[in-house]
């Protein structure tokens, strides 16, 4: 495919598949005439490049050379965009031999001359090898039409392999809206994991030996005159993106890789919650619920991450008696350790991707979304938006003072962490200087309300700890209480100023 531009795209979405699920996917009629046409099986040999200092990668780019029984072929791919399909370039040249020619990709006008040092042709070494198995259907659905790829093999990179058991859909010609519909039709039937990461970022990684690495969320780019449809399609597809890119490194345990997951579930709720007034609310509130639902499951490891990694540290620190406290964090490590295990069986349920596809397929059907208001132009919709959860906040904040206890305060930082992230997905329209100072005292309101949150999300811990079977850790959990405590105290007299200062702000967008 082709995108507005011309640049020649690939859009697919990837699953993991159990050992009997290819079988089970062949007997479906979406893989059987007329529907599909006959499967084409053939084995696929790709040899990925890069130099000594993966200047590729490093770029978001893969280079590697196909073979394909008699045929070679070069293809260079970029990064992909978000969406819970990938979104990305990609290049095709025929070859004649088993070597990258880098010629030939600069002559076809691929980015890869940005990405390489003077003279790289002659540094160009092989990373990783996938020898693959696949076979190929091409599935008709209305209008459009999606190659879907069994492959089964394996990717091999310095000594170490991982086998490839996976179901490949990509789009050849139409809307995306139709790749969604049947990948639910076929996870409906055939239970499928969703998978993220590429096979070059897998070959990368078993050379290297490294973890995934988690990554932040990017901005969400939308033009002066999107229509408001076609923004929360945009907002939901750069939230989508962000939670599955972050989903290898937070099965892998990262810290970093579950936070990030944890703030891609609340970017996605904060965006149903932004166009709430126009969405129909059956769908949004079922949607919400299951990201709720997760939230809480991710939630729970991050919280026993920062209890171990700031809360008790820090109150070793500030205590006397940080000899004491620190006796809880043996307990506190098995906790976190169950607490992961939970986390990465909720990524790796089949929830999640009817979740990632569900709010796909729902985001592209303008019909399905709501009140027709949506169609109008965004610009004309977002200053009552924000002004609905400016408004929201200022309700939950009218009597907040030094003394507010924390369960009063933390319905406050929701209300403003939303107003936060809905402020962020509609920065495009507006100024980047006003939205910069806007979002500036928002942050030093939430850093105030996140020490007192932390304070009472460690005592939580703390307690839970303890329970029947462990009074004997009641000792270090006072200990930890009097550290908190002081530390709540001084997080709470300095909210009142910055949470004075910004309701005393005339918002950026009146």
């Amino acid at each position: 495919m082709v995108n507005r531009e011309g640049q020649p795209i690939e859009i697919e979405l990837k699953f993991i598949l159990s050992p009997d699920a290819a079988r089970r996917l062949a007997r479906l009629p979406e893989f059987r005439p007329p529907t599909a046409s006959a499967p084409v099986t053939r084995r696929l040999v790709s040899t990925y490049f890069d130099t000594a200092d993966c200047d590729l990668a490093r770029s978001g780019l893969s280079l590697r050379v196909r073979s394909d029984g008699e045929k070679r072929v070069q293809t260079v791919k970029s990064r992909s965009t978000n969406g819970a399909a990938a979104s990305r370039g990609e290049w095709e040249q025929p070859l004649t031999s088993d070597e990258p020619d880098l010629a030939l990709a600069l002559a076809s006008g691929t980015p890869i001359a940005n990405a390489l040092p003077a003279g790289a042709e002659t540094q160009l070494r092989p990373v990783a090898v996938s020898d693959i198995v696949r076979t190929t259907r091409l599935i008709q659905i209305d209008e459009s039409a999606v190659e879907a790829a069994l492959d089964v093999g394996s990717i091999e990179a310095d000594g170490r392999r991982a086998p490839v058991r996976e179901l490949e859909l990509e789009l050849r010609e139409g809307n995306e809206a139709a790749l969604y519909r049947l990948a639910l039709a076929l996870h409906a039937s055939v239970p499928l994991r969703i998978e993220a990461e590429s096979k070059a970022a897998r070959g990368y990684r078993l050379r290297y030996g490294c973890s995934p690495q988690a990554i932040k969320a990017e901005d969400v780019e939308l033009e002066p005159n999107v229509a408001g449809a076609d923004a929360l399609r945009l907002i939901v597809a750069n939230a989508l993106g962000h939670l599955l890119a972050n989903r290898a490194a937070a099965l892998a345990g990262e810290a970093e890789g579950i936070h990030q997951t944890r703030i891609a579930i609340r970017r996605l709720r904060s965006a149903m919650q932004l166009f709430r007034p126009l969405l129909a609310p059956h769908a949004t509130g079922l949607f919400d619920a299951e990201l709720r639902t997760l939230g809480r499951v991710i939630g729970e490891a991050r919280d026993w991450d920062v209890f171990l990694s700031k809360v008790l540290p820090d109150a070793a620190k500030r205590s006397a008696n940080g000899g004491l406290i620190e006796m809880l964090r043996e307990p506190a490590e098995k906790r976190a350790a169950a607490a992961h295990v939970e986390s990465e069986r909720a990524l790796n349920e089949p929830s999640l991707t009817s979740l990632v596809l569900g709010l796909a397929a729902w985001s592209e059907d303008r019909q399905a979304l709501g009140d027709e208001r949506l169609q109008r132009q965004l610009k004309d919709l977002a200053a009552d938006l924000l002004d609905r959860l400016l408004k929201k906040a200022e309700k939950r904040g009218r009597h907040i003072h030094a003394n507010s206890p924390a369960a009063g305060l933390h319905p406050l930082r929701k209300s403003l962490k939303k107003l936060r992230y809905g402020v962020e997905f509609l920065a495009a329209l507006y100024p980047g200087k006003a939205i910069k100072a806007y979002v500036k005292g928002l942050k030093r309101v939430l850093k105030a309300q996140g020490a007192v949150n932390d304070a009472a999300v460690a005592m939580r811990l703390a307690e839970e700890l303890t329970g029947s079977q462990h009074i004997e850790l009641a000792p270090p959990v006072g200990a930890l209480a009097q550290a908190a405590e002081a530390g709540s105290a001084e997080a709470r007299r300095k909210f009142r100023k910055p949470w004075d200062a910004l309701k005393g702000d005339t918002p950026f967008w009146r």
